[in-house]
């Protein structure tokens, strides 16, 4: 009996531990994911002969993160409701029309909205 709860207090903790590892590579994907942003907005503006500010590169940065985010949420979405494990071709196919023009496009009402940047 002892044993069983020793193990069941191992498994709880290792919880904690699983879920702070989870956090910390999401933290580190998030961080690589703007730089690679960052670096590209730049070198587009660069490209076309332009400046661009901190903070309308933060912010392309953070419309980027968040697009990305979605994007793997729905994909997950549809791979879950075709009862799969893997997300297929015809998953990303299926999201276009929602995240680029709003989720009334698939009620076929165009909805453009706006986003903020920043805090």
């Amino acid at each position: 009996m002892e044993k069983a709860m020793d193990v069941e207090m191992e498994r709880e903790g290792g919880g904690e531990e699983e879920e702070e590892e989870t956090e910390s590579v999401s933290d580190v994907l998030r961080d690589r994911f703007r730089l690679s942003t960052i670096s590209i907005a730049e070198a587009e503006a660069k490209r076309n002969g332009m400046e661009i500010s901190e903070p309308i590169v933060a912010c392309i940065s953070d419309l980027a993160f968040k697009y990305a985010e979605q994007l793997a949420k729905d994909l997950e979405l549809f791979a879950q409701h075709a009862s799969r494990k893997i997300v297929k071709m015809e998953d990303v196919v299926l999201s276009g029309p929602t995240l680029l023009l709003g989720p009334d496009t698939a009620r076929g009402r165009m909805h453009v909205s706006v986003v903020s940047c920043g805090p």
